[in-house]
C-alpha cells in the first residue's frame, strides 16, 4: 500500500508517467485506513522519493450496515450499490454469502441476517434515490448507517418529485427558457 502512489507509474525509473503524475495533488479515502494506507504511503514517499505524494487529503463518511457495523465481507453484512440500484432477489443475497470465503458458521449467521433484513430481497430504488439517500445520510455526521427502507423512502420520494413535475408540466406551454437566468 506505501508503494501504490508511484510504483504505478514505473518507479524506480523515472517514466514521463512519473513526471506528469507524481506527486498528485489529492487523495480521498476513509478515516478507517488512515494509519494503515495513508501513513505508508506519505512514509514510503517521502523516504523513497523525496516528495510527498499528495498535500491534501478528504475524508469521507463510513458507510455501515443499519445497527451501525462496519460493513466487512467476513461479516457478510456488505450491500453492493448496484444492487440498491437495480434490485435483487433474497435469494440472490444468499447464493452471494455461498460463494464467498466465509466459514460456514458466519455463513449461516448472515442468511439469518439477511432473510430478515430482506425477507423480499433488495427493492429496485435507482442512482437518483441512492445519491440522495447517501446525501441525507451526511448530515448526521462522520458515519452512514445505512438503512435500505430508507433508500426505499428517498425512491418514492423522488417518484413524487418526477410525478409533481410532469403535472406543472402540462399546464405550462408558452415556457421558452433564456440562456441566462436573468
Amino acid at each position: 500500500s506505501g508503494l501504490f502512489p508511484f510504483s504505478v507509474f514505473g518507479w524506480p525509473d523515472n517514466t514521463d508517467d512519473m513526471k506528469a503524475f507524481y506527486p498528485t495533488s489529492i487523495l480521498e479515502t476513509g478515516l478507517d485506513i488512515l494509519f494503515f494506507w495513508v501513513a505508508r504511503m506519505v512514509m514510503m514517499g517521502l523516504q523513497l522519493t523525496d516528495q510527498l505524494p499528495f498535500h491534501t487529503v478528504y475524508l469521507h463518511a463510513m458507510v455501515r450496515d443499519k445497527e451501525g457495523r462496519k460493513m466487512s465481507k467476513s461479516l457478510g453484512n456488505v450491500i453492493d450499490p448496484l444492487e440498491v440500484i437495480n434490485g435483487c432477489t433474497l435469494e440472490h443475497l444468499l447464493k452471494k454469502l455461498e460463494g464467498g470465503n466465509l466459514p460456514a458458521k458466519e455463513v449461516e449467521k448472515s442468511k439469518k441476517d439477511q432473510a430478515a433484513d430482506f425477507p423480499d430481497g433488495i427493492p429496485e430504488c435507482g442512482s437518483d434515490a441512492l445519491r440522495f439517500g447517501l446525501l441525507a445520510y451526511t448530515v448526521q455526521g462522520r458515519d452512514v448507517n445505512l438503512d435500505i427502507k430508507r433508500v426505499v423512502g428517498y425512491r418514492n420520494f423522488c417518484n413524487k418529485l418526477w410525478n409533481a413535475t410532469r403535472f406543472a408540466l402540462q399546464f405550462v406551454s408558452d415556457f421558452k427558457p433564456t440562456s441566462t437566468l436573468l
